[in-house]
């Protein structure tokens, strides 16, 4: 593991004018900035300096977390059947299917933050070590956020496996080519790739990206639907909840397996216009018809107000309450794999 590199504020405002999209506009772009569809509040500075106010002395305590004994080991590569899913932290996971190996999100660096003495640190160790990884055929990042987005861990991908393909959302490109992965395709929403020979769909979320304060919104956010031979697998990023979600299920479902974030939820009248809760990410399972869910974003990195074990506590009761077993949305373990069944 190893911390960001270290930046000072002039450098962040140069590339902050350096990454971001120029391109036509369309009706969740005005030529300048991205929007969420339908629009959403946009967090501004007073309703940042207002949560900071309120949470001063109250926040949270989080503690280290050591991961169990044993570490991970590669499984056998799954059948045309199954979809093989392993959960590293945070939003990062290694799905294998098809015979592709795929990471969402890759974060290994001991900071979440453009800078290596400040900002959030991780709580528990990857449940993947870098040089565990097998080989790696794609990355899926869902945005720039640096909590998404850690660009020491795609140098290091890039180093290890140079002939990765990258796919985000519009305006990524150059970030990612400078971390030095040389194949990248940018998609802007509902737009679709080849991956192994099989569609890869950039679909909505509710979120927004930026690298500093001079670049809100100038790049675009979104999440995954990979139509395996396994079924439909979607990854859907950091969002806030809509009804979209729907319109995903509609167009892509159902889903064999959702990855579904769950944290960073709390002050909820601050943070549900880009994060939602356990609740709401139960209620995303069902409207994109998902056989499967898996949790995500929670448990790694203090982020928001939420206690330390909250998100998953409370997305086991919220499964409970509904009538499924722990099945049918997991909290997954760092470190280990769980095989999923087209027809299970």
């Amino acid at each position: 593991m190893a911390g960001s590199t270290p930046l000072s504020w002039l450098t962040l405002k140069g590339l902050a004018c350096a990454y971001r999209y120029r391109g036509p506009g369309s009706d969740h772009f005005d030529g300048k900035q991205f929007y969420n569809v339908p629009a959403s509040h946009h967090l501004s500075r007073s309703d940042f300096k207002k949560w900071r106010k309120e949470r001063k002395g109250n926040t949270p305590q989080w503690t280290w977390q050591s991961l169990p004994q044993s570490s991970w080991r590669p499984s056998a590569a799954p059948s045309a059947d199954e979809i093989q899913v392993t959960f590293v932290n945070h939003s990062t996971f290694l799905l294998q299917f098809d015979g592709l190996n795929v990471l969402t999100d890759p974060v290994w660096s001991n900071r979440v933050s453009p800078f290596s003495f400040a900002g959030p640190k991780r709580f528990h160790a990857p449940g993947i070590a870098l040089d565990e990884l097998p080989r790696i055929d794609a990355i899926w990042l869902s945005h720039n956020h640096y909590d998404h987005c850690d660009v020491w861990a795609l140098r290091e991908i890039a180093r290890r496996f140079p002939d990765v393909h990258l796919y985000t959302g519009l305006g990524n490109a150059r970030l990612c080519k400078d971390a030095g992965i040389s194949k990248v395709t940018e998609l802007d929403w509902w737009q679709s790739a080849d991956l192994g020979g099989r569609k890869l769909h950039f679909v909505p979320a509710r979120h927004w990206g930026a690298r500093s304060l001079w670049d809100k919104r100038r790049t675009l956010w979104g999440g995954f639907v990979f139509e395996s031979s396994a079924g439909a697998v979607y990854f859907a990023g950091d969002t806030g909840f809509g009804e979209f979600f729907s319109e995903i299920g509609e167009r892509y479902g159902p889903m064999t397996l959702s990855l579904l974030p769950i944290g960073a939820f709390r002050p909820e009248w601050f943070m549900h216009p880009v994060h939602m809760g356990p609740d709401e990410a139960l209620q995303a399972h069902r409207m994109v018809q998902s056989k499967h869910s898996v949790a995500c974003h929670f448990g790694c990195f203090a982020l928001a107000d939420d206690a330390q074990f909250e998100p998953q506590q409370q997305l086991e009761q919220a499964v409970a309450s509904a009538g499924l077993d722990d099945e049918s949305f997991r909290v997954p373990q760092a470190g280990r794999t769980v095989t999923y069944h087209q027809n299970q």
